[in-house]
This record gives structure tokens, sequence and C-alpha cells, in this order.
């Protein structure tokens, strides 16, 4: 943890919320640092419908997204990969994550916890990347597991 970083965490949820307050708090204070961190709620939608007033000048040298693709549709998730964009910093990374149809643990997620996800396959999850004028620098990772993809977008530096 640095002085000289900032963490602004996006959720929908007080628990998880409170629980990443004290965590960020925790180590903050252990490391003896007076780093910035913004903790808003705010759902998906909301996010979305700020995110596009005009006169926002949102910049982020690192984006992560963990999870939440594995909920929301394409059209959704396209719409926030555009977002997240628009608001990373010349040569920022944007980090999403979606996980693939992981037999034989699918079955047991929806039969038995009930437990309904999104799979993207690595062409799906580059259907969801923002139009751009130039091709974008994007990278397909799997975990150890081959469960998770990780999709990363790094935005070129001008000049």
């Amino acid at each position: 943890m640095s002085n000289n970083a900032e963490f602004t965490l996006f959720d929908f949820n007080d628990e998880t919320l409170d629980h990443a307050a004290k965590v960020l708090g925790e180590a903050r204070t252990s490391h003896g640092r007076s780093t910035r961190i913004d903790l808003q709620k705010k759902s998906v939608q909301r996010l979305l419908k700020e995110a596009n007033k005009p006169g926002k000048n949102i910049k982020f040298d690192f984006i992560y997204c963990a999870g939440l693709f594995d909920y929301l549709s394409d059209r959704v998730c396209k719409e926030l990969f555009r977002v997240f964009y628009e608001w990373i910093a010349e040569g920022g990374l944007v980090l999403a994550t979606n996980v693939v149809d992981c037999k034989p643990f699918r079955h047991m997620l929806e039969f038995v916890l009930d437990w309904h996800l999104i799979y993207r396959d690595r062409k799906q999850a580059a259907a969801l990347l923002p139009e751009a004028p130039t091709p974008l620098d994007a990278t397909f990772k799997c975990d150890d597991t081959g469960v998770n993809h990780f999709i990363e977008v790094r935005k070129p530096r001008h000049g």
C-alpha cells in the first residue's frame, strides 16, 4: 500500500463495502500509510447512468472487475467495458473476469446450490470489448483451473 495510491471501490452491497473498508483500513494503518480509500455504494445501473452524464472526467490507472460479468447480460457487460475503457488513463489496464463452462462443476452449482452463472468462452468474451477506432490491445488468459477467464485491455499511450 502506498501513500501515492488511491482506491475507489464500487459495490451495491453494504456488507461487501463494510468488509472492504475494514480490510483496507487495517492494511493502511498497519503499514502507516495515508492511502485514500473511496467506497461508493452503486448498482451497475446507477454506475452506468452516472457515467454517461456529461462532464465526467474520471481517470484510473487500473480497473478490476471480478465476478460481475458472471451475472450480467452481454449488452450490460459491453456497456460496462465501454465505460471502463473511457475511465482508464493512457497506459492503464482494465481487467475483467468471467467463468467458462466448468463441467462437471456447473451441474453441481446449478442443481445442488441453485447458483446460475452466465458462462462465456473466449470468443464470447471478446464480443464484450468496446468499439475503438484502432484495434484494442486485448489479451485473454485463464487461471490454472481453466475455469476463470481474465480479459485484459490496455489503453495505448499517445504521443
